[in-house]
């Protein structure tokens, strides 16, 4: 197989697994984070190939213009999921920290060795 074409398959396959985005927090997140991840490292050593290659396949190949704008929407799409995954995670932080609060509400209020600082000098 060409490896254009390669490039192309993978390309729309990563595009296509980012299109369909699970909700679920569970597996299926850990799932398809680990297919993205088999599917940019193929795609990436597919690129270093075409790299190595002296005389530039890419160029003025009748596909490049449509890979390079699928390789932008692709990037748009893993900052949207890695923004959801942010939020995901602060979400979480927010809970726990709300969560320890509902556990010990006095706990911001307490030093550690029971001794009192004077802020003053």
């Amino acid at each position: 197989m060409d490896l254009v074409q390669q490039l192309l398959l993978l390309s729309e396959k990563l595009y296509q697994t980012l299109e369909f985005v699970e909700e679920d927090k569970d597996e299926k997140r850990n799932e398809q984070i680990e297919l993205i991840n088999k599917l940019l490292d193929a795609r990436g050593q597919t690129i270093e190939k075409l790299q190595a290659v002296s005389e530039h396949p890419l160029r003025g190949h009748e596909q490049e213009v449509y890979l390079r704008d699928l390789n932008h929407r692709i990037i748009e799409r893993l900052h949207n999921y890695k923004g959801r995954i942010r939020e995901d995670m602060q979400q979480l932080q927010v809970s726990m920290k709300s969560e320890t609060r509902y556990v010990n509400p006095y706990s911001h209020l307490q030093n550690l060795d029971g001794t009192y600082f004077d802020k003053r000098e």
